[in-house]
């Protein structure tokens, strides 16, 4: 379909030669089947006198009467436009050949005949033209409805993605101010990590898609920073299978889940707090978990905690917007643990 849309919407200078070239040659058509007894220079205005009316009836058609039965979807309508179109044409191109062929009228060239003849032609011609024009206008409209949804998708996608950038510098800021209070030499190690987070915001997430191997550089600094502020007796197991690394998956889709355990996986309350992130490659799909503690006086922490929660709903609708009907996300909310279970199909690499 994009090829005919390409087609469909050539320039206007393209557009207007091809439809000189179909009249010239219509033009030539004529003049080959014009009638053997009349001379060249009348066979030269015979077929430009039909080819003229023929012009007015598809022009009249494809301006007036296509637009208004497309509109209003009314095919009698249309239909009734049309014949009357042609009957109201029809006089003036049996006259004109009256005209041309007077001197050799006979029994063959009754006026009634040729009437009946060119009006059947009109109504075929008009129609012709019009069985060409709705496909095109049709591709065109596709066209351009695609054209919005997608413009209407990245203009969301970007918002959703904006989104992000606040809600993780929020959450370092918090982690950064909590050790300048404890005048901690752990702060640069986080000015550092925080640097290679951003760089990597700024440059590499404005691509539809980027290699995991950055993607899961990334989650491991955000953990780094993360580790600097917990107690060291929190368990964080961390797995990425090295197969994902020239794989390719749209920006910042599974740092939310990682920040969203580690804001409930890693309470004081807990005893003994755990996270464990695991991304495996299978029959080419991701399938990426994350499943954290939680105190058992947390009932549904789910997708959407009361504070905080933008980045995990805002993951949800770019799934929905980026890979519709491909991916199947399953929360698993107990009451001493939760987990999130993502599977994508994904896509290799050029060099793979």
């Amino acid at each position: 379909m994009n090829f005919y849309s390409k087609i469909y919407q050539e320039s206007g200078f393209s557009k207007y030669w091809t439809q000189t070239i179909f009249w010239l040659v219509f033009y030539a058509l004529n003049f080959y089947f014009s009638p053997d007894e009349i001379s060249l220079s009348k066979a030269l205005l015979w077929s430009g006198g039909n080819t003229l009316i023929f012009i007015i009836a598809v022009t009249i058609n494809l301006k007036v009467l296509l637009p208004k039965f497309m509109l209003r979807q009314s095919i009698f309508s249309y239909l009734a436009l049309l014949i009357g179109i042609s009957l109201l044409l029809t006089p003036f191109i049996t006259l004109f050949n009256v005209w041309i062929r007077n001197d050799y009228a006979t029994h063959n060239h009754n006026p009634l005949v040729q009437a009946h003849f060119h009006f059947i032609n009109l109504v075929i011609v008009t129609a012709l033209s019009s069985l060409v024009r709705i496909p095109l206008e049709w591709l065109k409209i596709q066209s351009e409805k695609n054209e919005l949804i997608a413009k209407n998708m990245e203009t969301e996608l970007q918002s959703l993605k904006n989104q992000i950038n606040p809600h993780f510098l929020f959450n370092t800021l918090n982690n950064l101010y909590a050790l300048t209070l404890k005048k901690s030499d752990l702060a640069p190690q986080i000015v550092l990590k925080l640097s290679d987070m951003m760089r990597y915001m700024l440059y590499e997430c404005n691509e539809s898609e980027v290699y995991l191997e950055k993607e899961f550089q990334y989650i491991e600094n955000y953990i780094e920073i993360e580790k600097l502020r917990h107690a060291s007796e929190s368990q964080i197991t961390l797995h990425f299978d090295p197969t994902l690394y020239t794989k390719k998956l749209a920006p910042l889709l599974l740092i939310p889940f990682v920040e969203n355990s580690f804001k409930h996986g890693l309470q004081a309350s807990l005893e003994k707090s755990y996270i464990d992130i695991q991304a495996n490659c299978i029959n080419g799909f991701l399938e990426f978990e994350v499943t954290n503690s939680k105190p058992p006086s947390m009932p549904g922490i789910g997708l959407a905690p009361k504070t905080g929660g933008v980045g995990l709903d805002n993951v949800k609708k770019r799934l929905n917007l980026i890979y519709p009907d491909q991916f199947k996300l399953v929360i698993n909310d107990q009451p001493d643990y939760f987990s999130v279970s993502l599977k994508i199909k994904l896509k290799d690499s050029p060099n793979d």
